[in-house]
């Protein structure tokens, strides 16, 4: 270096002395970085610039679901008889216990009021036959006869209402009934549907997923889920379960979510985009293009302010995951560091700078 200042003014003097041409060749046969101290790289380069951001992120695992309801039943008869009443519409809300169908059941009622005289006057006369007993005008075992005619008599009651009770059908749980496929006066057995009864104010959400990310995933995580019915709607919920077993065919697992849907207007069987926000954490991070390769390492340029102005300096960094327009930033930066997104290929360590925020270029 010291022998090509000696040289700057011998070439100087020589440019002088052989015209235009010569200089010009003796500037091609001057090392580069003779050239790179007088040649305009040294003025202020303009670069666009973001600074390191500490974000919550995540490793998020993707999937395709089928939606299932909460609670879900085929609402049947249990015995076979005629539909004397029907207390329910196609598609209504009904709450637990709420009575949708009623069967033929007069000649229970009147067995069942025949079984509730009898059991008066067997009472009637238990208690009758118990005084005579304190007083030992009668028998023992007349007592306990009495005592016998009182207890199949109040057996043979609850046999009767549990009859009737089998032609009152009521809902099971608070739902949404589907299609009414009954019509007053028909006659349904076991095997006719009357309707159906779905609980589907929350959802639970079938996925499979492969069997490399089942470390990743645990009961509790987050999620996401989105309809092709409702795309600008996401609808959130958490993993309650992950299969005990892989599937030896597919390499998959499959994992059970519940899902919010307190508007109802997810579907039973709707097909969903399902987002696990897995390992959610706070982490640096810098836009993609502020990355710079060289043979499968990474850095970045660092604006540092100085007394002139600005200078870049050259960084490695170490990363970790990507994401869409933006890294995970390991080692190397620190909240707030400006790093260089645009120009990057016109700079080097030590360069000048005239920097301009990615905010400012926004505005612009």
């Amino acid at each position: 270096m010291n022998m090509i200042r000696a040289l700057g003014p011998e070439l100087g003097h020589l440019s002088r002395r052989m015209g235009a041409t010569s200089a010009l060749f003796l500037a091609l046969l001057a090392p580069a970085s003779v050239l790179a101290q007088s040649g305009p790289n040294n003025s202020a380069v303009p670069v666009r610039a973001a600074p390191v951001q500490l974000e919550q992120i995540s490793n998020p695992v993707e999937a395709l679901g089928t939606a299932n309801a909460w609670e879900s039943v085929s609402v049947r008869a249990g015995v076979t008889e005629h539909i004397s009443r029907i207390a329910f519409e196609s598609g209504q809300q009904v709450k637990a216990g709420d009575v949708l169908v009623e069967l033929s059941h007069a000649e229970e009622l009147a067995e069942l009021a025949r079984a509730r005289a009898t059991l008066t006057r067997f009472e009637r006369d238990e208690k009758r036959l118990r005084g005579l007993v304190s007083k030992n005008l009668t028998t023992r075992e007349q007592l306990e006869v009495a005592e016998t005619q009182v207890a199949e008599t109040r057996a043979l009651i609850d046999g009767l209402q549990a009859r009737i009770d089998d032609r009152i059908i009521r809902a099971p749980f608070a739902g949404q009934l589907g299609l009414r496929n009954i019509s007053l006066g028909g006659l349904v057995s076991p095997t006719t549907e009357i309707t159906t009864l779905q609980d589907i104010s929350r959802l639970k959400l079938d996925f499979t997923v492969p069997e490399r990310q089942l470390s990743a995933i645990s009961g509790g995580m987050p999620i996401e889920a989105v309809s092709q019915a409702y795309p600008d709607r996401v609808f959130h919920g958490e993993v309650m379960i992950v299969e005990a077993r892989v599937d030896p065919q597919t390499r998959a697992f499959t994992v059970r979510a519940r899902l919010d849907n307190p508007s109802r207007q997810l579907k039973p069987g709707m097909l969903l985009r399902v987002r696990i926000i897995s390992n959610a954490r706070e982490a640096l991070t810098i836009p993609e293009a502020a990355l710079v390769p060289l043979a499968g390492d990474q850095s970045v340029f660092v604006v540092e302010k100085t007394q002139g102005g600005h200078v870049v300096r050259q960084r490695d960094v170490e990363i970790g995951h990507r994401y869409p327009g933006k890294v995970e930033v390991l080692t190397g930066l620190s909240q707030g560091d400006l790093v260089v997104t645009r120009g990057t290929l016109n700079v080097r360590d030590g360069q000048a700078v005239t920097v301009q925020t990615e905010s400012e270029a926004g505005g612009q």
